[in-house]
């Protein structure tokens, strides 16, 4: 999964005409900003566009604008082109404008698509590489409190004196020292047999978190995983599945490496359900390439305390 890219080139063709035969509906420059100011996009952006040509140069000119726009953490659940698909989306609703339905059908994919990215992008800032004192990734943790990590227990139990956490390593990024925070080996809560681990982070990480929650899992529920396998750049997995579960277990079928225990597994909606542990415990029959997880809701007695 790519969330950092919100319009594929190969959607551009389709999205162009149906943008298109909207704007030839509302013609005057000022009606067409009327309606992208009320979208929310902001202003800068709304800046570089063109309202007073023809439709096909005005379309154009705005779709490359939002193919530009680079999301920020600052402003985590904005993206220009998803606030002007749900804007179009209830104008059509409210019976302002008329859309073919085909146009109305990819409005919504896309719509959706990029409400899916921003969720995922959100959940990608709250997790990091943990690194061994050399600056090797040994596994993934993922920020719960502004200052509290959760990985897996045996990621940090042999790092008997120094352990970081490094966030913000990206495909193409730098590995730079403001990301980087020692962690505190003094364990808030953990358990050996669970195999969980709570460790405060020193310093003040300026990273988005995600709350876990208590949630009830079933077989075949669609999961994702983000993760560092082999202690290489984050990476968000694509759908995979519980394959089965138990009280303090999930067994899945997502794929993953030596570097990816500890790392978050969300339900569709994006919300912290458990984490990646390793290959799953003895005794329990399973196909191969299938691996083992904590539920939350395993743990959650003991982490909830500290939980704001």
């Amino acid at each position: 999964m790519n969330p950092d890219v919100f319009l594929e080139q190969k959607e551009v063709p389709f999205l162009i005409p149906a943008l298109t035969r909207w704007s030839q509906q509302v013609i005057i420059a000022s009606d067409r900003q009327d309606v992208l100011n009320n979208s929310g996009i902001h202003q800068a952006l709304l800046n570089q566009i063109k309202f007073e040509n023809k439709a096909p140069l005005f379309v154009n000119s705005l779709v490359a604008e939002l193919k530009k726009y680079s999301f920020s953490y600052k402003k985590a659940d904005y993206h220009p082109l998803v606030n002007l698909l749900q804007h179009l989306c209830d104008r059509a609703e409210s019976e302002i404008d008329e859309f073919p339905e085909e146009d109305l059908a990819l409005f919504g994919k896309l719509l959706e698509e990029g409400k899916d990215k921003l969720k995922a992008l959100a959940s990608r800032h709250a997790v990091g590489r943990i690194e061994s004192p050399k600056g090797t990734g040994i596994g993934t943790g993922v920020l719960i409190q502004p200052d509290l990590l959760l990985t897996c227990n045996h990621v940090v139990k042999s790092q008997v004196k120094e352990a970081w956490v490094r966030f913000n390593y990206k495909s193409g990024s730098l590995l730079l020292d403001k990301y980087l925070f020692e962690l505190d080996l003094n364990l808030v809560s953990y358990s050996n047999n669970l195999d969980y681990a709570l460790l405060i982070v020193k310093g003040k990480p300026q990273q988005l978190t995600k709350n876990p929650i208590n949630a009830t899992l079933y077989e075949n529920q669609e999961i994702h995983l983000i993760h560092h396998p082999l202690g290489k750049p984050v990476e968000i997995s694509g759908i995979g599945q519980i394959v089965q579960q138990g009280e303090d277990y999930i067994d899945h079928n997502l794929r993953t490496d030596n570097g990816s225990s500890g790392g978050p597994i969300f339900n569709r909606q994006w919300e912290l359900i458990a984490i990646h542990q390793g290959h799953p415990g003895i005794g329990r029959n399973v196909e191969s390439g299938t691996m083992g997880g904590i539920p939350i809701r395993a743990i959650w007695d003991k982490i909830s305390p500290h939980l704001a």
